[in-house]
């Protein structure tokens, strides 16, 4: 049976066990301000070399700010979990805040949890004080396309150190006030 609650520092090292296996058809680049879809058949086993652990030292710093974490539990594994910083990025003309992580596992796809959790990823970021949420997505078809979806938007001036530590994602906003 699924549950979901708050996370706190000692969750993260679960999220490691998230299993973000899928295979891609297709990417998006940004070309002349516009999204160019091509074809691209790749197989994801799950997480890239040492990224569990890098990330893992990013969400502790994103939690000892005051950042926010949510998790989907079944049992006692975490399936799908949700981070929004706290830290304001001035952007598109609004104080912005990011959508540091969105990901459900494999096994749990297609059931509505991305859909929840990108929902209370857009409260949060108002109670933390945000005019909208920043996405930096994974240039994969179904991420793009998950997100322009929810009512994202194409950034036409990203942030310039979010773009420099991520030079190949689709950079996002979603204006909530």
């Amino acid at each position: 049976m699924l549950h979901s609650r708050l996370l706190g520092e000692d969750d993260i090292s679960r999220f490691k066990w998230i299993d973000r296996a899928e295979v891609i058809e297709a990417f998006y680049r940004l070309q002349d301000g516009q999204l160019l879809r091509y074809e691209q058949p790749e197989v994801v086993h799950g997480w890239p070399e040492g990224e569990a652990e890098h990330d893992a030292l990013i969400l502790q710093q994103c939690y000892q700010r005051g950042g926010w974490l949510y998790g989907v539990f079944d049992g006692p594994a975490l399936v799908a979990a949700v981070v929004v910083d706290c830290l304001p990025i001035a952007c598109a003309g609004l104080d912005l805040r990011q959508l540091k992580f969105l990901h459900v596992s494999q096994g749990y796809r297609g059931l509505g949890l991305g859909r929840q959790l990108f929902a209370l990823a857009r409260e949060q970021a108002l109670v933390l004080g945000g005019q909208g949420l920043y996405v930096s997505a994974t240039p994969s078809r179904h991420t793009v396309d998950f997100y322009t979806g929810l009512g994202c938007e194409l950034l036409a001036s990203p942030d310039p150190e979010l773009l420099r530590i991520e030079p190949e994602d689709i950079h996002l906003y979603l204006r909530l006030a």
